[in-house]
């Protein structure tokens, strides 16, 4: 392949005076990994110029080899992920569909329930509830991961046939967690959204089988990953093949906050410029109390967020998982409007000042 006309993806300064014969030990290294290295001799300093598929050799501490004084990887180690990947799409947020709901499209996306399916009639109230209220999407967890092995695990199986049965009467997407690759045909054949949750966000068993289907992804960030894990997570789903990943902030372990967990709204921005993937909030996890649910709700559509994840119960105290965080069926209801006319507001302030900066300027006056 000739390379002479196309930028390099790594470039690497070797040490002033080094030896032609360790200059060919590098190239020959290099090359050995399946890219091309070509030497660029300067006044003073030899170059390596590298083409072709540079990504591997990120994580061979290329910096530590004799000879080497600096290794300058050129492009992005998101090939899906980044907005550049996408068809040349440097503007916008690409939708992705859930069966009928569009997230990231023009309307704010709510996705409501409880955090587990406890029981049968009280899942099918609370999904006819928050279908009537203006959810699009319901959220029920089947299979729970709990950090106490004695907690409440889900109901399993029984659960995801609760959740297929609140769909056929209510007419919502279902939301549910996936934990094991071997179970992804099985609860796909119920879910509408596959939620991977924030302990998961590290299982690139699971990752992996995750890219291989093509049920949509709702991709959580761990509670103490940064946004570049998050993103490299992301990238393990969609380069597998599966390009529907929906994005979700869900607060971060902050010793100094309240409950000992932060919400971090700055991601949104931030995964709004370096991605094209829809973002969504979970405020109900990241605030661990019900009271601060409304506020932080509120504050993520401000910050640009596609959707929000909250949770519904209409008797939280006797939630068997997180209630304490978990809004009344009421509060919910009363929340709806003030978030869909805030998003409808700051859409219509973006549309008129022509762009996303103009945009952050007209949050300041709503």
């Amino acid at each position: 392949m000739d390379h002479a006309s196309q930028e390099p993806s790594l470039l690497i300064a070797l040490e002033v005076g080094l030896a032609a014969t360790f200059r060919r030990r590098i190239r020959d290294r290099l090359n050995s990994h399946g890219v091309e290295a070509m030497l660029v001799e300067g006044q003073g300093r030899n170059y390596l110029e590298v083409h072709g598929d540079v990504e591997p050799l990120r994580t061979l501490a290329l910096d530590s080899w004799k000879g080497i004084e600096k290794a300058m990887f050129l492009g992005t180690a998101h090939r899906h992920v980044g907005r550049k990947a996408h068809d040349g799409n440097h503007g916008g947020t690409q939708a992705v569909q859930v069966g009928d709901v569009t997230v990231g499209g023009d309307r704010l996306t709510l996705i409501a329930g409880p955090c587990a399916v406890e029981e049968e009639e009280r899942t099918l109230r609370l999904a006819a509830s928050v279908a009537s209220s203006g959810a699009r999407l319901f959220r029920g967890g089947a299979f729970k991961p709990r950090t106490s092995p004695y907690a409440f695990q889900g109901l399993g199986e029984k659960g995801l046939q609760i959740l297929d049965r609140a769909r056929k009467e209510t007419g919502l997407g279902i939301v549910t967690e996936i934990l094991d690759p071997r179970d992804v045909e099985k609860v796909s054949e119920v879910a509408d959204l596959l939620q991977v949750g924030s302990r998961n966000m590290h299982n690139y068993s699971l990752l992996k089988e995750l890219g291989q289907t093509r049920t949509p992804i709702l991709l959580k960030r761990g509670f103490s990953s940064t946004s570049e894990e998050f993103l490299l997570a992301a990238e393990y789903i969609l380069s597998g093949g599966n390009p529907h990943v929906i994005l979700c902030e869900r607060g971060i372990r902050c010793a100094a906050a309240s409950r000992q967990v932060v919400l971090d709204l700055g991601i949104v921005p931030e995964l709004k410029k370096k991605t094209h993937l829809p973002v969504v909030v979970d405020p109900s996890h990241g605030s661990a109390e019900a009271y601060r649910v409304p506020a932080l709700a509120r504050a993520a559509v401000a910050a640009g967020a596609d959707g929000l994840l909250l949770e519904v119960h209409d008797q939280p105290e006797e939630a068997l998982s997180d209630g304490r965080q978990a809004l009344s069926p009421e509060e919910f209801k009363q929340l709806v409007p003030v978030l869909n006319g805030l998003h409808d507001s700051l859409r219509s302030v973006d549309s008129r000042s022509g762009g996303a900066v103009a945009s952050t300027r007209g949050m300041e006056e709503v």
